[in-house]
């Protein structure tokens, strides 16, 4: 199966901006509403923003899987596994690997541990959490691509005709 370039590109690009925007909008505009209920003790605009928030989230679980499967890359399902699986897994990397428990030193390299610190650090500063949940999305959607490649790839492998002559014939032999 040919796919197009463009499609997986647009579909790598098109998770990246939803990405973007609803980290964007759930650590800025819905985590600044939250500090000024907390200052004012008006919770109104909060709830109107956590709500499209969660309606931005969702429309983004949709949008990401709908490229993802539309694009019918290997590549493209790989790239979306691995990507989504680190940051649907971040949390627990973070705590296993990137700080020590109980004043230990972090179990991963410093490097590392510094790289998770910094991620984790980064995307936890949202209120609805939307970045987990899109990653979650393209985690799932990564491997629903890649299952479908492999499987149409199998039945096209199947459906191909029997190539090999039958025994004690010959080919023709070529014109030139």
């Amino acid at each position: 199966m040919n796919v197009p370039f463009g499609r997986a590109f647009l579909a790598a690009l098109a998770a990246l901006g939803v990405l973007f925007v609803c980290h964007w909008f759930d650590a800025t505009v819905v985590a600044d509403a939250q500090r000024q209920a907390g200052m004012s003790y008006d919770s109104g605009p909060l709830v109107d923003l956590t709500s499209i928030a969660h309606l931005l989230t969702a429309a983004g679980v949709v949008a990401i899987a709908l490229a993802g499967w539309r694009s019918r890359s290997l590549l493209l399902g790989v790239g979306y596994a691995l990507v989504g699986g680190y940051l649907v897994f971040l949390p627990a990397l973070f705590w296993a690997y990137g700080i020590g428990g109980n004043g230990a030193p972090a179990a991963a390299p410093q490097p590392i541990a510094s790289t998770l610190n910094t991620w984790y650090t980064t995307l936890s500063t949202g209120v609805t959490g939307a970045v987990y949940t899109l990653a979650g999305a393209m985690f799932l959607t990564g491997l629903a691509v890649i299952w479908s490649v492999l499987r149409e790839r199998r039945r096209g492998a199947e459906t191909q005709p029997a190539t090999a002559e039958a025994p004690g014939t010959q080919p023709e032999p070529l014109e030139s």
